[in-house]
């Protein structure tokens, strides 16, 4: 199999939606995957829950971060282990729906196969939120269905169990969890 940004994941994903990224551009990174597991991981991905959330919802999901090589995984400050890495995560938005709201629904659908779903925002330098849902699926072995929120504002970074509103971001105020 030829690897390429063309690539067809499902009938609405292609690879080119899971490796597009301004930070790899500007460093020239060849951000695709090497390997054909990491193909099969977002063919599973796409599968069992992208396509799904597509369905349920009736609306495109948008792929704001989704396949990530090591080097552009460390640029932009992505965990060590990340499954971006892997080709078993996405960070999404769904178009035209509140991002917590898509957040609360998804944890709450018991059908959908997600190892984890986090719903995450990030306070702005003007005090807006940048919000977006990171959803993984593992292709072999147990999903665990796992909701947090993870939340970091100008006072830190808070990671809570469960869906939350982005408003209960810490702020220089509060202290801060880790």
């Amino acid at each position: 199999m030829k690897i390429t940004p063309s690539l067809s994941l499902s009938p609405n994903f292609a690879l080119r939606e899971f490796t597009r990224s301004e930070t790899a551009k500007k460093h020239q990174l060849y951000n695709l995957p090497r390997d054909v597991s990491e193909i099969a991981n977002l063919k599973a991905l796409c599968d069992a829950v992208l396509e799904p959330i597509r369905a349920l919802f009736g609306r495109p999901v948008i792929i704001t971060s989704g396949f990530r090589c090591v080097t552009l995984n460390r640029l932009i400050g992505g965990a060590p282990t990340s499954q971006h890495l892997y080709g078993e995560a996405a960070d999404i938005i769904v178009a035209g729906l509140k991002t917590e709201y898509a957040a609360r629904t998804l944890a709450a659908h018991p059908d959908l196969p997600f190892d984890q779903l986090i719903y995450e925002a990030r306070e702005r330098a003007d005090g807006s939120f940048a919000k977006w849902v990171h959803i993984s699926h593992k292709r072999q072995g147990e999903n665990r269905r796992e909701a947090l929120t993870i939340l970091i504002g100008k006072g830190g970074k808070r990671v809570l169990t469960g869906i939350h509103p982005a408003d209960t971001a810490p702020n220089s105020a509060e202290s801060t969890e880790a």
